[in-house]
């Protein structure tokens, strides 16, 4: 699928810690209400598709993208082997660097996005601005160790050795970030495909669809057709309490 150049995308200016109020926790009310008025940032919006960030976003001289809305998966391909990893709002990226083109054994990379997207350019004005208040700085340099923390967890969930028990521990991991607890169970908003789990878990997609039958036969994971979001049971298994447990332990 061909990237849409960015200036053919439909953009908009936000103010960044209204779209994103935990950025602005560390700031007192004076602060924040000066930060929040002149910390600006033109938002693009991505439709569902593969895209080429490289090409999307090539010598615009960002600090970044931070994401307000939506899913993306990146996907890392390594000889005839590939796996994700999912990134949702508040992530902080720099896509456009693709280190894995000058690694020995080449990387392929590429961007889906599978819920539209509203992706704020944090660009070098944008920095400009933010350095009055280091607090901020802080808290920008938090969200990027976020992400090596999220690929950390990744590579975790892939060497979990049942793919049931991957599954569960991805899905409890994206509720604890962005779920919303109801009567009826624990709702994960997000749209992710059989395809999509595969991929986040390193399975096949026969036996991820096979191991979210049993789930579900089971009572703990649930599939919504009308909208293909994911509701947990209200109270993670056992077996996930125990690892948690003894996760606390260490």
């Amino acid at each position: 699928m061909p990237t849409i150049p960015v200036h053919d995308l439909p953009t908009t200016t936000v103010r960044v810690l209204d779209e994103d109020p935990e950025l602005a926790t560390p700031l007192g009310p004076e602060e924040l209400e000066s930060a929040r008025r002149y910390a600006l940032a033109e938002v693009v919006e991505l439709p569902k598709g593969t895209h080429d960030p490289g090409v999307l976003f090539r010598g615009d001289g960002l600090l970044g993208l931070l994401v307000l809305e939506g899913v993306l998966i990146r996907r890392v391909a390594v000889a005839d082997r590939h796996c994700g990893a999912l990134v949702g709002p508040g992530a902080l990226l720099r896509p456009w660097d693709d280190f894995g083109r000058e690694a020995p054994l080449p990387l392929e990379v590429s961007w889906r996005v599978t819920q539209p997207a509203r992706l704020a350019r944090l660009d070098r004005r944008f920095l400009a601005t933010i350095v009055r208040w280091p607090a901020l700085i802080e808290t920008f340099t938090s969200r990027a160790m976020e992400r090596s923390h999220a690929l950390t967890f990744n590579v975790a969930v892939h060497c979990l050795k049942h793919i049931h028990l991957r599954l569960l521990v991805l899905l409890w991991h994206l509720a604890d970030q962005h779920g919303r607890v109801s009567p009826t169970g624990t709702h994960v908003p997000m749209a992710l495909s059989h395809s999509d789990l595969a991929e986040l878990v390193g399975a096949a997609r026969p036996s991820v669809s096979l191991a979210l039958k049993q789930l579900s036969d089971d009572g703990l994971v649930w599939r919504n057709e009308a909208d293909g979001t994911w509701l947990l049971s209200n109270e993670p298994p056992a077996e996930l309490r125990d690892m948690r447990s003894r996760s606390g332990d260490g």
